[in-house]
């Protein structure tokens, strides 16, 4: 018996030592590992947020004085010569860092040039007609560039009809002012214009450090780019080192900070040495406690464990039979004490778990919605009689615990479910439609975590059926009315337009003033209430897909502009003012009708929320791949809580009554997106609204008639 006795020891020694020893000694290593390259990640994102702060604050120091030029600028406008000299006195005055401002003529000579009463500028008139930034700035564009002598950031903007307006602000006293440092013992920060040439280093670094820093391949390709990035590379010498840029968007510069890996290796290693003497440590204690406990604790815990299992499996009866004069009599003599006490609340709580099961059974089989509950793995827990009938599942048919994939035989309603069930979403549900002999039914298919009080984890999933058919009959006859009524109003809508303008052109007979104004009211409400009309038409046959695009050359400033003509008479009783910004000679391939109805309802709708005296500002623009247009107004805004709402078919802000059918942005939401474009709205409450909308400008139609986009050529 001994013998047996010793071998189960040692073989209890070695599985411990084993399993303790080995999984620490891999830990280990693998915490080697991640400490040092959390050490180089950790730096790299030190020596990133470095650069991001620095480009951060030149861009912000270029930011500022642009801020300011341009405001001079939007009031100099409106005054005299006089003026303009005394207002850029006053700029100036007010900000050191600009050094001079100057208005120059079109052929790039100096008319006006200003000086900073605290020096550094030079004097006499000068001419830039040569310069890159005079000939963007004639373009109608800003430019900024950094003077090679001065080191000065230099300033050119559009000012007015021909003129040029050019400033120079102390760059170099600016970036003095940071006080750039090293970086550990080796590393460094470097400042770069958009030429690749340093502007900046630490004062303690050779300027030929810095110099051979800017020609890395790294640095020239940070100057290139447009966000922030860093990596590990290698310098002339074959050094590796650890660098992280970021771009000063206003200068077209970066910032590149690097640091010589070796250096930033160290404290790595040191990590690597500690958790080598820890992992050792480690095991000498392993083996030592190892040897201790097991001649204590396995055949206790032996016992123990069989007891245990009895119990697992119901049966209270069996006690753990330990004789030792230690804790681990007490641990048997408490297990059995437990056994004990389970047995009778066993006993106990047995006919009253029957009870409210019989109760829940009853609450879930009485409602009329579907309900189904499952555990997190997705098996069927209980499932009431509609949620059977939903799912195609015989009532006498056992459920629980079976998944609930097996439960549903139909695959058209088996994916809904599924996805329902799965997902993450808030407030997510899908629809299921039920086609039976003599009945068509609706259900909305939802689901939700299973909680219990003061456990914030779910444990299970409900997933609920509504019946909506009602709902969707009455949504089905409300359109069918709709429809049926517009498409009946709309040919005497026509006609009365059609008599009234007639009457307006003096056709049947001389009107005095007094009549034409009536006239001219019933007109505008009869084109008001026709474009209802045709919104409704429009929706449906967008609904249905019978709506015809035709993909074609169409100038999108021309129909702002043609739309903006139109609709200034519904604006003039309000007083509003119309403007209208982009390129002359925009030319894109749409549908000249439907982006005729997208300006039509976006202004049209910007007249309904402008209040007297305001402002509509339509405009286009091309961005590239793209184009987009808007429309501007100056309303009250629209609430955060309706942004994702405006553009649902009836729907309007609650408390704004301006009028309408609210499907005005629907069509356009269905405009954009046959155009392969979206739709979308910016505002603030209280500070007006921006409508906008983008396509791709070279769409096309495949041998099909699909709308798609065509490869450039």
């Amino acid at each position: 018996m001994k013998s047996i006795r010793f071998r189960l020891l040692y073989k209890f020694v070695a599985v411990l030592v084993l399993v303790s020893v080995l999984p620490m000694t891999l830990l280990g290593l693998r915490l080697i590992n991640l400490g040092q390259t959390g050490v180089i990640n950790a730096l790299m994102e030190l020596h990133q947020t470095s650069a991001d702060k620095l480009a951060s604050e030149i861009n912000t120091y270029v930011r500022s004085a642009d801020l300011g030029l341009r405001a001079s600028m939007a009031a100099m406008l409106q005054m005299d010569w006089e003026n303009k000299q005394t207002m850029l006195s006053a700029l100036l005055e007010t900000r050191q860092n600009i050094k001079q401002i100057s208005v120059l003529s079109k052929d790039g000579a100096e008319l006006i040039k200003m000086l900073s009463p605290y020096g550094g500028a030079e004097e006499g008139l000068k001419k830039y007609a040569a310069t890159d930034g005079f000939k963007a700035a004639r373009k109608g564009a800003r430019h900024v560039s950094v003077d090679d002598a001065t080191r000065f950031a230099v300033l050119y903007y559009p000012f007015g009809k021909d003129m040029v307006l050019r400033s120079e602000l102390d760059l170099p006293a600016f970036i003095a002012s940071l006080d750039l440092k090293r970086v550990g013992a080796e590393g460094f920060p470097v400042v770069l214009d958009a030429a690749g040439k340093p502007l900046a280093w630490p004062a303690d670094l050779p300027a030929e450090a810095a110099a051979e820093a800017a020609a890395w391949e790294f640095s020239v390709n940070a100057v290139k780019s447009l966000s922030s990035g860093s990596s590990e590379i290698r310098n002339s010498a074959g050094r590796e080192l650890l660098a992280a840029n970021s771009p000063i968007v206003e200068l077209g510069g970066a910032v590149v900070v690097v640091q010589p890996r070796s250096e930033a290796y160290k404290y790595a290693m040191f990590m690597e040495r500690q958790a080598i003497y820890v992992v050792l440590l480690f095991l000498v204690l392993t083996v030592a406690a190892a040897w201790y406990f097991s001649r204590s604790l396995s055949k206790p815990i032996t016992v123990l464990t069989r007891a245990a299992e009895y119990v697992a499996a119901g049966d209270f009866s069996r006690k753990a039979e330990v004789h030792t004069t230690d804790e681990l009599a007490d641990l048997a003599e408490t297990f059995n004490k437990m056994t004990a006490q389970l047995k009778s609340y066993s006993d106990m709580q047995v006919d009253r778990i029957i009870r409210e099961q019989k109760n829940t059974e009853a609450i879930l089989f009485s409602t009329e919605d579907g309900i189904l509950m499952t555990d997190m793995a997705g098996r069927v827990q209980v499932a009431n009689r509609t949620a059977r009938s939903v799912l195609g599942i015989p009532n006498d048919a056992p459920v629980e615990g079976r998944a609930l994939e097996s439960l549903i035989p139909a695959e058209a309603i088996k994916e809904p479910v599924l996805d329902v069930f799965g997902s993450k979403k808030e407030n997510y549900f899908r629809e299921i439609e039920l086609s039976q002999e003599t009945s068509h039914r609706f259900f909305r298919c939802f689901a939700a975590p299973i909680t219990a009080p003061g456990h914030p984890e779910p444990f299970g999933r409900l997933i609920g059926f509504n019946d909506i058919t009602l709902d969707k009959e009455l949504a089905r006859i409300k359109d069918e009315f709709l429809h049926s009524i517009t498409h009946d109003l709309r040919n005497p809508m026509g006609a009365i337009k059609g008599f009234v303008e007639f009457m307006l052109k003096g056709i049947p007979g001389p009107i005095n003033e007094s009549q034409k104004k009536m006239l001219v009211s019933i007109d505008r409400a009869s084109f008001r209430l026709l474009g209802m009309i045709n919104n409704i038409l429009d929706s449906a046959k967008m609904e249905a897909g019978k709506m015809e695009i035709s993909i074609a050359p169409v100038n999108l400033r021309e129909v702002a502009s043609r739309v903006t003509s139109l609709l200034e008479s519904l604006g003039q009783r309000k007083n509003i003012h119309f403007e209208l910004e982009g390129e002359e000679n925009l030319l894109v391939n749409a549908d000249s009708g439907l982006m005729e109805r997208m300006f039509t309802n976006l202004i049209g709708n910007a007249i309904k929320f402008t209040p007297e005296n305001g402002t509509i500002t339509a405009g286009v623009a091309d961005t590239g791949a793209t184009v987009t247009g808007w429309v501007r107004d100056t309303g009250d805004g629209i609430p955060q809580e309706y942004l994702s709402k405006v553009f649902e078919k009836f729907e309007q802000v609650k408390g704004q009554k301006a009028g309408g059918t609210g499907i005005g942005l629907t069509i356009c939401k269905f405009v954009a997106s046959a155009h392969l474009g979206k739709v979308w709205v910016e505002s603030e409450f209280g500070h007006g609204a921006k409508f906008m909308f983008s396509f791709p400008k070279n769409l096309g139609k495949d041998e099909s008639g699909k709308v798609v986009v065509k490869e450039a050529a």
